[in-house]
């Protein structure tokens, strides 16, 4: 049986008990009644962003730990030529400048 748009498939669910500071509760139950929805799907929606946050925080640690050390072997190879780079370019143009030679058949 395949599912169609008009098809609604129930979820599994399982209680959950779990303890709230007051003021956090009633913030809860408040915004659920401004928006017509129930805290419970206020909860749902808190726990999906929160894992959607953290879920990838070890790849995004990771990747920054690498983009810092490709910065500083970027940074260092930089800095390791030579000290005066403008007499290094000039013995290059020079090169670059001198005649071929003459073509011998």
């Amino acid at each position: 049986m395949s599912a169609t748009s008009d098809t609604v498939i129930p979820m599994k669910t399982i209680k959950t008990t779990f303890e709230l500071e007051q003021r956090l509760h009633s913030r809860l139950k408040a915004m659920a009644g401004r928006l017509g929805v129930n805290a419970r799907d206020l909860v749902s929606e808190g726990i999906e962003l929160a894992l959607a946050r953290y879920e990838g925080a070890g790849d995004q640690k990771e990747l920054a730990a690498r983009a810092k050390a490709a910065r500083e072997r970027l940074r260092a190879g930089y800095f390791d030529g030579p000290a005066d780079l403008s007499e290094t370019y000039e013995g290059r143009m020079l090169i670059a400048a001198e005649p071929p030679a003459p073509y011998k058949p």
